[in-house]
């Protein structure tokens, strides 16, 4: 007899690590599953909120300077916020950061898209042709000031956000001397170059 219960003892030791690895395994890969899932959310919620504001953007530099509304990036943002198909848990953050519609040529504005998951901040900007014609010539665009997903501090590498992403802002974006009036200059936005924690 005490031979017999010697495997038999082994049989249900092996029988429980056995489960217990099975256990530990499926809650590994639902929580890899849960992480891949929050982050492809993530990354569409910034290059929505960035498609809304570049749209935005697009529509207010069409209108002469008195009648844009720098006012109507903040409704965006909360429009954003509000949004359960952006924003389905609740707890996304979308808050405009500093920039200006006010020059004729350009509106470039500061975005932070906060969420449990990460942080990002971006520039994004429009900027037209001088004259009469000048919506016929339009230069659009975003970069990364800052991003949890980059690490702390200032942007210094691409953000991949699946579909697509943001180039780190460049120290040329915030320089006057000897630009071409196509590009943005972001300290006329009163932009930093690197993004408030």
């Amino acid at each position: 007899m005490r031979q017999s219960e010697g495997p038999r003892r082994w049989w249900w030791l092996g029988a429980l690590l056995v489960v217990a690895s099975l256990v530990v395994g499926g809650t590994v890969a639902h929580t890899v599953d849960q992480r891949h899932a929050q982050r492809v959310l993530y990354d569409s919620q910034v290059l929505t909120t960035a498609s809304r504001f570049l749209h935005e953007e697009r529509s207010q530099i069409a209108l002469p300077v008195a009648q844009r509304n720098a006012g109507a990036f903040d409704d965006l943002a909360d429009s954003i916020d509000a949004d359960l198909g952006v924003n389905g848990a609740g707890t996304l953050e979308v808050t405009p950061g500093t920039g200006s519609a006010a020059p004729f040529t350009q509106i470039a504005f500061e975005v932070t898209v906060s969420s449990p998951y990460a942080s990002t901040t971006f520039a994004e900007w429009v900027v037209r042709g001088a004259g009469p014609g000048g919506m016929n010539s339009q230069n659009a665009g975003a970069c990364v000031l800052s991003s949890s997903l980059l690490g702390s501090g200032r942007a210094t590498s691409f953000l991949d956000l699946g579909a697509s992403g943001l180039q780190p802002c460049w120290p040329q974006l915030w320089s006057a001397s000897s630009k071409n009036p196509m590009q943005p200059h972001l300290a006329q936005a009163g932009i930093r170059p690197t993004a408030r924690g």
